[in-house]
């Protein structure tokens, strides 16, 4: 049985694409919509949410020149306390607030926001600083919540401000080069089949130092009605979308940006009888379709949080061979079929075998590619990911153009719509029908 899901009419994802091409990529504005700062001008930067994702982008963003933290906001004394001693040892002086409302009404000199907060103030937050003239970086998933996900893609569109959604791989070389190897070079020939997976060890909850802990009118006052709720909010459903999102929305998005495509319909399963002191699935395995201009095509994914075996990787199959990519550079290969010649460029480099197969790593051989491959690839290995999709951000508000943006908010929320009908695919245990209208937004 298959139930259908609708949504508004508006711009979706393919008309915006079609309307990006003519221009370019990434996002089209009027003229004079966004200001461009000057190459030698700082852009000052707040960021909301200094747990562990957001001291990730603390960290990388610090490696980028002409980034200057004016403040600091976190419910939680002891992340406000971390990132302000970081900001010191980089010769920053930060303002830290506990209230997001009171740090926007008082810093009138930011140019932008970074914003990792667990998912569910994710479009308030955004939505308010577009609304106060703030660009935005907002990590993934966009929300747990569709409705707020629109929310997000309607405010950059009548702020004009820039929106990045935290989709690193789309900032990414190797997947950048490995998708026009894909399109262009036909490397795997017609594609039919892909897979993804992110499998992990069985993990305890997170913990917190006592005498750091929260006082409970503080954390009722934002949201949460214990420690361990705020603490380990990936695992109940106020505040995530749990696994799916947590770390499917990554590969997920790979799917669909490799196919040009956004998925017909979503089959899933899952799993919740292994941890019994949380809400989310543990281990979810999902089946999508996609119709490309080739053909039809089958995804599945899985994500595991009971056994690390395997890690994270996505596999696109075709005729002519497969093609593994990951952020972990040691998974990245080409397999290509029994009798077919991989493209001239990656004859110089010693295949290794996988699986019993000859598979010539991706890496290696990209570099040779040509000089404009050469030169990603050796910026690439100088940095992670996460920085390579700051400094995007971070050009594209120095430019004044949104284009330069490698995942705007119309092409995350697609993602969005993917990943989260997973959860009612589960629950009502039926195939979701997805068509052009659940990608609308507007």
């Amino acid at each position: 049985m298959e139930r259908r899901r609708r949504t508004n009419g508006g711009m979706s994802r393919r008309r915006f694409l079609a309307a990006s091409a003519a221009a370019g990529t990434g996002v089209v504005f009027g003229p004079g919509i966004l200001r461009a700062a000057n190459a030698g001008d700082d852009i000052n930067v707040a960021l909301v949410g200094a747990g562990n994702q957001g001291r990730v982008l603390l960290k990388d963003s610090l490696k980028v020149p002409g980034i200057r933290f004016k403040a600091v906001c976190d419910i939680w004394s002891y992340s406000r306390r971390y990132a302000k001693g970081l900001l010191r040892k980089y010769k920053q002086t930060v303002n830290v607030y506990a209230d997001f409302h009171e740090m926007l009404g008082a810093e009138k000199d930011l140019d932008a926001v970074l914003v990792a907060t667990p998912d569910w103030m994710h479009a308030e937050y955004a939505v308010a600083c577009m609304e106060a003239g703030k660009h935005v970086y907002c990590e993934k998933e966009m929300s747990n919540v569709l409705k707020a996900a629109g929310r997000m893609v309607l405010a950059a569109r009548k702020s004009g401000k820039l929106l990045q959604i935290g989709h690193q791989r789309r900032s990414n070389p190797v997947y950048i080069h490995a998708l026009e190897s894909l399109d262009k070079e036909k490397i795997c020939g017609r594609i039919t089949n892909c897979y993804g997976q992110w499998n992990r060890m069985a993990q305890g909850k997170l913990e917190w130092p006592g005498k750091y802990e929260i006082p409970a009118d503080v954390l009722k006052k934002y949201g949460y009605d214990t420690m361990d709720r705020f603490r380990n909010w990936r695992w109940y459903k106020k505040f995530s979308a749990g696994p799916i999102a947590d770390l499917g929305s990554h590969q997920i998005d790979v799917f669909s940006w490799f196919l040009h495509s956004d998925p017909v319909s979503v089959m899933a399963t899952a799993g919740h009888d292994y941890f019994k002191d949380r809400e989310w699935y543990e281990d979810i395995m999902a089946v999508y379709d996609y119709k490309t201009a080739a053909g039809s095509v089958r995804a599945f994914y899985q994500v595991l949080n009971t056994s690390s075996y395997g890690d994270y990787f996505e596999r696109f199959h075709g005729d002519g061979g497969a093609l593994v990519i990951s952020e972990n550079a040691k998974a990245c290969c080409y397999v290509p079929e029994f009798g077919k010649s991989p493209p001239e460029w990656m004859g110089a480099v010693e295949p290794v075998m996988r699986n019993g197969k000859p598979a010539i790593p991706l890496v290696d051989a990209l570099p040779k590619k040509g000089a404009a491959a050469a030169a990603a690839m050796a910026d690439w290995e100088k940095k992670n990911a996460h920085q390579l999709h700051l400094e995007n951000f971070f050009s594209a508000i120095r430019a004044g153009d949104a284009r330069k943006l490698t995942c705007p908010p119309e092409l995350a929320y697609p993602t969005a719509v993917a990943v989260l009908n997973v959860i009612p695919a589960v629950e009502m245990g039926k195939r979701i029908v997805l068509g052009e209208a659940d990608y609308t937004v507007g």
